[in-house]
């Protein structure tokens, strides 16, 4: 059983301090070696808990073998001990500058922990040289990726070895190019991976995998269908192409695939996740959160249930349950922009507006022109009345950056429309429904401010087009209500206002 909380430090403590205390002759010689190569295998396969005992005496025994303790350092990272494994990759370096794999690795760490300048700096030291093979030029070039730093990503990448660059390095190359906006230079990168075989089918899901989460489904899905034809029992490669076709918005192909998951392997975990990420699809986001929750309680650090079970709680208007996870997810990556975006919005909608602010600020640090984070930010500042005109100029940026923002202009004619100054919010919510004529919300704030400056026939055209695009909108219907009262149509006064009293109280209507 695992050291846990205070024990583990007071372990460490007393771990590291008998080290340095132990005399230099209780190092080895060949014999280390051959025995650090077989601990090393064990890791790889993960098999910890048959050598974590051993290793630690190793390492206890051999108090100068760097490579000793980072290898302790990778269990720890494989255990989610982030702390523990930056501490041991320390050391290692501490006793061995030069290093390489222990560098990489603490640079990951650090990472991972939220530092990513420090991590940044690590990389810095690592010399050409240094670059032994391969597989240490694939791992800074993944790290690089990891760092958001493409171009030293790609520019390692290219120094690889073909067969390498064209199967393990396919994923991350096609994310560095999705970030450089060339999505065709990525899809490019079918052809080759549609050259693997079944022994090099995890390169091709990881591909397929950055290509759903980069909002390439078809891509995704074109890649994923040959990979099955190659690989009919891949359980991943099938949930993989569900995922595919739900984003697709084909869910009866979903379901066919679904289906044969479940005669490969009715006992599935990921038939949870799937089947809830279908829910979610078809706008049933409690039926999803129940299910990414029952995955969860099996896997809780799967940071892919947690974030979708994030999106399911928004949407489900349970915002305290979202903030919960979303900090679940900031816990097991403290500085992800993605976790830092969700946790702002869930925040956001919980009220919990000093939250909000503090995630979406630092998402907004490392993702400057990202328009969801910048609307986000800016409706925060919204939501705190001594803010408004920080509100404004942060609504004004999302717009300076990305002019066809209609969400952020429309919230820029309510702060207008909120404070009474009509003739601002009329011109910012007439530029909304010239951009986007069926946005049926900004035509019903249109005809309210209209009909409050007193013009009654743009007001009824605004308003009538807005009841047919959104009949099920009651605040549409009661300013129709008003309107009609106004230009003495009672009749229809008299019928909009009934729709408004039983879109509000619906129970009552049917009593």
């Amino acid at each position: 059983m695992f050291l846990r909380g205070r024990s583990i430090r007071i372990f460490f403590a007393a771990f590291f301090s008998l080290c340095a205390a132990l005399p230099a002759f209780a190092q080895g010689g060949d014999n280390s070696s051959a025995e650090l190569v077989k601990f090393e295998k064990s890791i790889e396969a993960g098999k910890f808990s048959e050598i974590e005992r051993n290793l630690l005496d190793y390492a206890i025994a051999h108090p100068k073998e760097a490579k000793a303790f980072e290898l302790l350092g990778r269990i720890r990272f494989r255990q989610n001990r982030l702390n523990e494994a930056k501490s041991l990759f320390t050391r290692a370096l501490t006793l061995e500058p030069g290093l390489t794999s222990a560098r990489l690795k603490l640079a990951e760490t650090t990472d991972l922990l939220g530092d990513r300048d420090a991590a940044r700096s690590l990389l810095e030291n690592i010399s050409e040289t240094a670059l032994t093979s391969d597989e240490v030029r694939l791992k800074l070039a993944e790290i690089y990726f990891s760092l958001e730093d493409c171009p030293k990503a790609l520019v390692v990448a290219e120094k690889l070895s073909p067969s390498i660059k064209d199967s393990r390095a396919l994923a991350m190359r096609a994310g560095c190019l999705i970030k450089s906006g060339d999505r065709a230079g990525a899809g490019g990168l079918i052809v080759p991976a549609g050259k693997l075989g079944k022994s090099e089918m995890d390169s091709v899901l990881e591909l397929a995998e950055v290509f759903i989460e980069s909002g390439m489904p078809k891509e995704a899905a074109e890649l994923l269908e040959t990979a099955v034809v190659k690989d009919p029992v891949n359980e991943r490669a099938l949930i993989l192409l569900a995922r595919s076709k739900i984003y697709l918005k084909d869910p009866a192909t979903a379901e066919k695939q679904i289906a044969q998951i479940e005669k490969l392997n009715p006992a599935s975990d990921e038939l949870l996740l799937i089947k809830g990420l279908l829910d979610l699809e078809r706008e049933k986001p409690s039926e999803a959160l129940g299910l990414f929750e029952k995955y969860l309680a099996l896997k809780p650090a799967s940071t892919d249930a947690l974030s979708q079970a994030v999106i399911a709680a928004i949407r489900s208007n349970q915002a305290g349950k979202a903030v919960d996870l979303a900090e679940d997810l900031l816990r097991l990556k403290p500085g992800e922009p993605e976790y830092l975006y969700l946790h702002g919005a869930a925040s956001l909608q919980a009220g919990r507006l000093p939250e909000a602010e503090r995630s979406l600020t630092e998402f907004l640090r490392t993702r400057p022109d990202d328009a969801r984070g910048c609307l986000a930010l800016g409706l925060t500042f919204a939501a705190q009345p001594d803010k408004l005109e920080t509100a404004r100029d942060q609504l004004r940026q999302c717009l300076e950056k990305n002019p066809d923002n209609y969400e952020a202009r429309y919230q820029l004619g309510l702060s207008y429309k909120t404070q009474g100054e009509t003739a601002k919010a009329i011109g910012y919510l007439e530029e909304v429904v010239a951009q986007k004529g069926d946005y049926a919300a900004a035509l019903r704030d249109l005809g309210t401010v209209y009909l409050q400056s007193g013009a009654e026939t743009k007001a009824r055209a605004a308003l009538e087009k807005a009841v047919a695009l959104d009949p099920q909108d009651a605040e549409t219907h009661f300013q129709l209500s008003r309107l009609y009262n106004l230009i003495g149509e009672t009749e229809l006064a008299k019928k909009h206002l009934k729709i408004f009293q039983e879109l509000k109280n619906p129970k009552r209507t049917l009593m």
